[in-house]
Protein backbone atom coordinates (compact mmCIF):
# COMPACT_ATOMS: atom_id res chain seq x y z
CA UNK A 1 0.00 0.00 0.00
CA UNK A 2 2.38 2.46 -1.28
CA UNK A 3 -0.37 5.48 -2.30
CA UNK A 4 -3.41 6.53 -0.80
CA UNK A 5 -6.09 3.84 -1.61
CA UNK A 6 -8.36 5.83 -4.05
CA UNK A 7 -12.49 5.23 -3.16
CA UNK A 8 -15.14 6.26 -4.99
CA UNK A 9 -17.17 9.51 -4.16
CA UNK A 10 -19.90 8.06 -2.28
CA UNK A 11 -17.49 6.44 0.11
CA UNK A 12 -15.37 9.10 0.41
CA UNK A 13 -18.25 11.21 1.35
CA UNK A 14 -19.40 8.71 4.02
CA UNK A 15 -15.96 8.06 5.43
CA UNK A 16 -15.31 12.02 5.89
CA UNK A 17 -19.07 12.55 7.33
CA UNK A 18 -18.94 9.62 9.94
CA UNK A 19 -19.85 11.10 13.61
CA UNK A 20 -17.60 8.80 14.52
CA UNK A 21 -13.36 8.21 13.99
CA UNK A 22 -12.46 6.37 11.12
CA UNK A 23 -8.54 5.76 10.46
CA UNK A 24 -7.17 3.25 7.59
CA UNK A 25 -3.78 1.66 8.61
CA UNK A 26 -1.48 -0.83 6.40
CA UNK A 27 0.02 -3.54 7.71
CA UNK A 28 2.84 -1.47 9.23
CA UNK A 29 0.49 0.75 11.36
CA UNK A 30 0.79 3.65 8.86
CA UNK A 31 -1.82 5.72 8.05
CA UNK A 32 -3.28 5.97 5.04
CA UNK A 33 -6.53 7.71 5.58
CA UNK A 34 -8.60 9.55 8.11
CA UNK A 35 -11.56 11.55 8.61
CA UNK A 36 -11.78 14.87 10.50
CA UNK A 37 -13.68 13.13 13.56
CA UNK A 38 -10.52 11.26 13.60
CA UNK A 39 -7.91 13.82 13.12
CA UNK A 40 -10.29 15.96 16.20
CA UNK A 41 -10.10 13.04 18.62
CA UNK A 42 -6.53 12.40 18.20
CA UNK A 43 -4.99 15.68 18.27
CA UNK A 44 -3.36 15.55 15.07
CA UNK A 45 -3.83 17.38 11.88
CA UNK A 46 -4.98 15.83 9.31
CA UNK A 47 -3.27 16.81 6.52
CA UNK A 48 -0.19 16.10 8.17
CA UNK A 49 -0.82 12.64 9.62
CA UNK A 50 -1.64 10.51 6.44
CA UNK A 51 1.97 8.55 5.56
CA UNK A 52 2.79 8.97 9.07
CA UNK A 53 2.94 5.83 11.26
CA UNK A 54 0.13 5.73 14.24
CA UNK A 55 2.51 4.89 16.77
CA UNK A 56 4.89 7.91 15.62
CA UNK A 57 2.05 10.06 16.11
CA UNK A 58 0.54 8.62 19.50
CA UNK A 59 3.75 6.52 21.14
CA UNK A 60 1.21 4.94 23.82
CA UNK A 61 -0.50 3.18 21.08
CA UNK A 62 2.06 0.86 21.06
CA UNK A 63 1.17 -0.26 24.56
CA UNK A 64 -2.13 -1.22 23.78
CA UNK A 65 -2.99 -4.91 23.03
CA UNK A 66 -4.40 -3.67 19.82
CA UNK A 67 -0.51 -3.35 18.80
CA UNK A 68 0.16 -6.41 19.51
CA UNK A 69 -2.62 -7.88 17.64
CA UNK A 70 -1.73 -5.92 14.23
CA UNK A 71 -0.28 -8.72 12.52
CA UNK A 72 -3.30 -10.99 13.09
CA UNK A 73 -6.03 -9.00 11.64
CA UNK A 74 -4.23 -8.74 8.55
CA UNK A 75 -4.02 -12.56 8.32
CA UNK A 76 -6.98 -13.49 9.55
CA UNK A 77 -8.77 -11.08 8.27
CA UNK A 78 -10.85 -10.87 11.23
CA UNK A 79 -11.82 -7.64 14.04
CA UNK A 80 -10.74 -6.88 17.24
CA UNK A 81 -13.14 -6.32 19.80
CA UNK A 82 -13.46 -2.96 21.64
CA UNK A 83 -9.99 -1.47 23.75
CA UNK A 84 -9.62 2.05 25.98
CA UNK A 85 -6.65 4.69 25.14
CA UNK A 86 -6.52 7.60 27.04
CA UNK A 87 -5.32 9.89 24.59
CA UNK A 88 -2.29 11.78 25.78
CA UNK A 89 -2.41 15.63 26.24
CA UNK A 90 -3.86 19.03 28.87
CA UNK A 91 -7.51 17.55 28.11
CA UNK A 92 -8.20 13.85 29.44
CA UNK A 93 -9.76 12.35 26.43
CA UNK A 94 -10.58 8.37 26.24
CA UNK A 95 -11.48 6.44 23.77
CA UNK A 96 -12.96 3.67 22.80
CA UNK A 97 -10.84 1.35 19.86
CA UNK A 98 -12.62 -1.27 17.48
CA UNK A 99 -10.61 -2.54 14.19
CA UNK A 100 -11.46 -4.89 11.31
CA UNK A 101 -9.46 -5.98 8.39
CA UNK A 102 -10.85 -3.92 5.15
CA UNK A 103 -10.48 -5.05 1.71
CA UNK A 104 -9.66 -1.71 0.01
CA UNK A 105 -10.11 -0.54 -3.71
CA UNK A 106 -6.64 -1.88 -4.85
CA UNK A 107 -7.35 -5.52 -3.31
CA UNK A 108 -5.13 -4.68 -0.92
CA UNK A 109 -5.77 -5.62 3.24
CA UNK A 110 -5.98 -2.65 5.65
CA UNK A 111 -7.00 -2.23 8.78
CA UNK A 112 -9.82 0.67 9.37
CA UNK A 113 -10.06 1.45 13.26
CA UNK A 114 -13.10 3.31 14.48
CA UNK A 115 -12.96 5.60 17.63
CA UNK A 116 -15.57 6.84 19.62
CA UNK A 117 -14.99 9.50 22.09
CA UNK A 118 -15.70 7.08 26.14
CA UNK A 119 -14.46 10.14 28.10
CA UNK A 120 -18.21 10.94 29.70
CA UNK A 121 -19.22 7.40 29.98
CA UNK A 122 -15.54 6.23 31.27
CA UNK A 123 -16.05 8.95 34.21
CA UNK A 124 -19.82 7.63 34.46
CA UNK A 125 -18.38 4.16 34.97
CA UNK A 126 -15.92 5.14 37.61
CA UNK A 127 -18.09 7.16 39.88
CA UNK A 128 -20.72 3.88 39.38
CA UNK A 129 -17.99 1.91 40.66
CA UNK A 130 -17.15 3.93 43.49
CA UNK A 131 -20.69 4.43 44.70
CA UNK A 132 -20.78 0.78 44.80
CA UNK A 133 -18.01 0.73 46.60
CA UNK A 134 -18.75 2.90 49.16
CA UNK A 135 -22.45 1.14 49.55
CA UNK A 136 -20.47 -2.61 50.46
CA UNK A 137 -18.23 -0.80 52.57
CA UNK A 138 -20.88 1.13 54.38
CA UNK A 139 -22.84 -2.21 55.10
CA UNK A 140 -19.91 -4.20 55.89
CA UNK A 141 -19.07 -1.50 58.68
CA UNK A 142 -22.80 -1.36 59.99
CA UNK A 143 -23.06 -4.88 60.40
CA UNK A 144 -19.36 -5.54 61.93
CA UNK A 145 -20.62 -2.78 64.52
CA UNK A 146 -23.54 -3.87 65.06
CA UNK A 147 -22.73 -7.48 65.57
CA UNK A 148 -19.81 -6.35 67.97
CA UNK A 149 -22.46 -3.83 69.87
CA UNK A 150 -24.57 -6.14 71.82
CA UNK A 151 -22.09 -8.48 73.29
CA UNK A 152 -19.86 -5.64 74.13
CA UNK A 153 -22.55 -3.98 75.90
CA UNK A 154 -23.37 -6.71 77.94
CA UNK A 155 -19.52 -7.49 78.49
CA UNK A 156 -18.83 -3.84 79.65
CA UNK A 157 -21.46 -4.14 81.87
CA UNK A 158 -20.98 -7.12 84.19
CA UNK A 159 -17.60 -5.85 83.97
CA UNK A 160 -18.56 -2.69 85.71
CA UNK A 161 -20.99 -4.93 87.98
CA UNK A 162 -17.92 -6.74 89.40
CA UNK A 163 -15.57 -3.71 90.01
CA UNK A 164 -18.51 -1.96 91.70
CA UNK A 165 -18.58 -5.25 94.22
CA UNK A 166 -14.76 -5.91 94.89
CA UNK A 167 -12.70 -4.18 97.48
CA UNK A 168 -10.09 -1.46 96.96
CA UNK A 169 -7.55 -4.27 97.62
CA UNK A 170 -8.55 -6.60 95.58
CA UNK A 171 -6.01 -8.44 93.47
CA UNK A 172 -8.52 -8.85 91.04
CA UNK A 173 -9.88 -5.43 90.34
CA UNK A 174 -6.19 -4.72 88.69
CA UNK A 175 -6.97 -7.19 86.32
CA UNK A 176 -10.43 -6.24 85.51
CA UNK A 177 -9.57 -2.23 85.05
CA UNK A 178 -7.74 -3.36 82.18
CA UNK A 179 -9.71 -5.62 80.82
CA UNK A 180 -12.85 -2.18 81.09
CA UNK A 181 -9.90 -0.34 79.15
CA UNK A 182 -9.44 -2.98 76.74
CA UNK A 183 -13.89 -3.07 76.82
CA UNK A 184 -13.67 0.85 75.96
CA UNK A 185 -11.20 0.66 73.35
CA UNK A 186 -13.34 -1.58 71.34
CA UNK A 187 -16.51 0.79 71.98
CA UNK A 188 -14.98 3.20 70.37
CA UNK A 189 -13.74 1.48 67.57
CA UNK A 190 -17.48 0.06 66.93
CA UNK A 191 -18.17 4.16 67.02
CA UNK A 192 -15.87 4.38 64.87
CA UNK A 193 -17.08 1.85 62.21
CA UNK A 194 -20.62 3.30 62.54
CA UNK A 195 -19.68 6.45 61.95
CA UNK A 196 -17.81 5.55 59.23
CA UNK A 197 -20.70 3.73 57.74
CA UNK A 198 -22.96 7.25 57.53
CA UNK A 199 -19.92 9.15 56.42
CA UNK A 200 -19.86 7.11 52.96
CA UNK A 201 -23.25 6.70 52.52
CA UNK A 202 -24.46 10.06 53.34
CA UNK A 203 -25.51 11.53 50.22
CA UNK A 204 -24.28 15.07 49.52
CA UNK A 205 -27.62 17.51 50.25
CA UNK A 206 -26.23 20.76 51.00
CA UNK A 207 -24.81 24.14 49.87
CA UNK A 208 -22.53 24.94 52.56
CA UNK A 209 -20.06 28.35 53.81
CA UNK A 210 -16.51 26.15 54.18
CA UNK A 211 -15.52 29.25 56.37
CA UNK A 212 -17.90 28.20 58.38
CA UNK A 213 -17.63 24.82 58.42
CA UNK A 214 -13.46 25.30 59.14
CA UNK A 215 -14.80 27.79 62.08
CA UNK A 216 -17.22 24.93 63.80
CA UNK A 217 -14.38 22.41 63.56
CA UNK A 218 -12.28 24.35 65.23
CA UNK A 219 -14.55 25.13 68.21
CA UNK A 220 -14.52 21.21 68.97
CA UNK A 221 -10.61 20.90 68.99
CA UNK A 222 -9.83 24.48 70.51
CA UNK A 223 -9.05 22.69 73.82
CA UNK A 224 -6.16 20.45 72.52
CA UNK A 225 -4.69 24.27 70.88
CA UNK A 226 -5.06 25.59 74.30
CA UNK A 227 -3.71 21.82 75.95
CA UNK A 228 -0.79 21.39 73.78
CA UNK A 229 0.08 25.42 73.22
CA UNK A 230 -0.70 24.91 69.42
CA UNK A 231 -0.92 28.43 67.73
CA UNK A 232 -3.84 28.84 65.01
CA UNK A 233 -3.50 30.83 62.14
CA UNK A 234 -6.21 31.23 59.76
CA UNK A 235 -5.55 32.87 56.53
CA UNK A 236 -8.83 32.79 54.96
CA UNK A 237 -9.61 34.39 51.52
CA UNK A 238 -12.18 36.99 50.92
CA UNK A 239 -15.91 36.34 49.33
CA UNK A 240 -14.84 32.37 48.99
CA UNK A 241 -17.93 31.01 46.97
CA UNK A 242 -19.44 28.11 48.84
CA UNK A 243 -19.39 24.44 48.43
CA UNK A 244 -21.44 21.41 48.28
CA UNK A 245 -21.39 19.81 51.40
CA UNK A 246 -20.82 15.67 51.98
CA UNK A 247 -19.82 16.19 55.44
CA UNK A 248 -16.72 18.55 55.06
CA UNK A 249 -16.76 19.30 58.85
CA UNK A 250 -15.92 15.74 59.71
CA UNK A 251 -13.30 15.71 57.30
CA UNK A 252 -11.56 18.91 58.36
CA UNK A 253 -11.97 17.95 62.02
CA UNK A 254 -10.24 14.29 61.21
CA UNK A 255 -7.40 16.70 59.69
CA UNK A 256 -6.97 18.99 62.63
CA UNK A 257 -6.69 16.10 64.69
CA UNK A 258 -4.03 14.40 62.93
CA UNK A 259 -2.11 17.74 62.87
CA UNK A 260 -2.16 17.77 66.63
CA UNK A 261 -1.57 14.37 67.15
CA UNK A 262 1.99 15.71 65.33
CA UNK A 263 2.20 18.72 67.67
CA UNK A 264 1.94 17.26 71.37
CA UNK A 265 4.80 19.59 72.90
CA UNK A 266 3.32 22.87 70.77
CA UNK A 267 3.75 24.29 67.32
CA UNK A 268 1.89 26.46 64.90
CA UNK A 269 -1.60 25.16 62.95
CA UNK A 270 -1.93 27.18 59.60
CA UNK A 271 -5.59 27.15 58.01
CA UNK A 272 -5.51 28.56 54.36
CA UNK A 273 -8.40 29.12 51.84
CA UNK A 274 -8.33 30.34 48.54
CA UNK A 275 -10.34 29.76 45.17
CA UNK A 276 -9.91 29.42 41.78
CA UNK A 277 -10.97 27.86 38.07
CA UNK A 278 -13.97 26.51 39.73
CA UNK A 279 -12.27 25.45 42.98
CA UNK A 280 -12.24 26.15 46.58
CA UNK A 281 -8.78 25.09 48.60
CA UNK A 282 -8.29 24.25 52.40
CA UNK A 283 -4.73 23.93 53.16
CA UNK A 284 -4.15 22.24 56.66
CA UNK A 285 -0.37 22.76 57.71
CA UNK A 286 1.48 21.85 60.93
CA UNK A 287 5.07 21.97 62.11
CA UNK A 288 5.04 19.27 63.91
CA UNK A 289 7.24 16.07 63.10
CA UNK A 290 6.17 15.07 59.70
CA UNK A 291 5.49 11.67 58.29
CA UNK A 292 8.41 9.64 57.36
CA UNK A 293 8.80 8.95 53.69
CA UNK A 294 8.15 5.39 54.00
CA UNK A 295 4.97 5.09 55.15
CA UNK A 296 3.60 7.86 53.12
CA UNK A 297 1.72 5.69 50.51
CA UNK A 298 -0.18 3.81 53.35
CA UNK A 299 -1.33 7.57 54.85
CA UNK A 300 -5.04 6.97 53.28
CA UNK A 301 -5.50 2.61 53.83
CA UNK A 302 -7.82 2.03 56.45
CA UNK A 303 -6.64 0.94 60.05
CA UNK A 304 -3.69 2.22 59.43
CA UNK A 305 -1.77 3.93 62.14
CA UNK A 306 1.76 4.69 63.77
CA UNK A 307 -0.31 5.56 66.98
CA UNK A 308 -0.58 3.89 70.21
CA UNK A 309 -3.82 1.14 70.11
CA UNK A 310 -5.83 3.40 72.46
CA UNK A 311 -5.00 6.57 70.83
CA UNK A 312 -6.29 5.94 67.33
CA UNK A 313 -8.26 3.65 65.08
CA UNK A 314 -6.76 3.96 61.38
CA UNK A 315 -10.07 5.57 60.01
CA UNK A 316 -9.81 8.96 60.16
CA UNK A 317 -7.98 9.92 57.01
CA UNK A 318 -9.36 7.53 55.05
CA UNK A 319 -13.06 9.03 56.29
CA UNK A 320 -11.58 12.37 54.88
CA UNK A 321 -10.86 11.41 51.57
CA UNK A 322 -14.05 9.55 51.30
CA UNK A 323 -16.51 12.46 52.27
CA UNK A 324 -14.18 14.89 49.98
CA UNK A 325 -14.53 12.61 47.59
CA UNK A 326 -17.93 12.26 47.76
CA UNK A 327 -18.42 16.00 47.76
CA UNK A 328 -17.00 16.15 44.16
CA UNK A 329 -13.09 17.16 45.62
CA UNK A 330 -9.96 15.19 45.79
CA UNK A 331 -7.41 16.00 49.03
CA UNK A 332 -3.55 15.01 48.75
CA UNK A 333 -0.30 15.98 51.25
CA UNK A 334 2.88 16.78 50.88
CA UNK A 335 5.87 16.27 54.14
CA UNK A 336 9.28 16.79 56.01
CA UNK A 337 10.27 14.85 58.82
CA UNK A 338 11.02 17.44 61.42
CA UNK A 339 9.74 19.84 59.41
CA UNK A 340 5.89 19.13 59.19
CA UNK A 341 2.93 17.99 57.04
CA UNK A 342 0.37 20.06 55.02
CA UNK A 343 -2.82 18.46 54.12
CA UNK A 344 -4.81 19.84 50.67
CA UNK A 345 -8.66 20.06 49.87
CA UNK A 346 -9.92 20.89 46.35
CA UNK A 347 -13.74 20.63 46.22
CA UNK A 348 -15.69 22.39 43.51
CA UNK A 349 -17.77 25.72 44.11
CA UNK A 350 -21.37 24.87 44.29
CA UNK A 351 -22.92 25.15 40.96
CA UNK A 352 -25.87 27.74 40.19
CA UNK A 353 -28.81 25.35 40.52
CA UNK A 354 -28.00 23.97 43.91
CA UNK A 355 -28.86 27.31 45.57
CA UNK A 356 -31.66 27.46 43.03
CA UNK A 357 -32.92 23.96 44.04
CA UNK A 358 -32.60 25.04 47.88
CA UNK A 359 -29.98 22.59 48.81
Amino acid sequence: MDEPPRQNGVWEQLFVAAPCGLVLLDRHAVIQLLNPTAAKLLGVDASQAAGKSLVELLPGWKDTPFYASLPSLFDAQSTFEAVDFDVPGPEHTMLRLHAASVKTGDGTTGVLLSLVEYTEVASLERRLHRAEYQASIGKLARGIAHELNSPLDGVLRYTHLALEHLTDDSPVREYLIHVKEGLDRMVRAVRTFLEFSRQVTTPVHRVADLHQLIEDALLLVHHRAKFQQVQVVKQFAEHLPEVLDGGLQHAIVNLLKNAFDAMPHGGTLTITTRHGEGQVHVEVEDTGSGIPSDIRPRVFEPFFSTKPIHKGSGLGLIIAKEVVERSGGTIDFTSREKVGTTFRIRVPVAPAEAHENGT
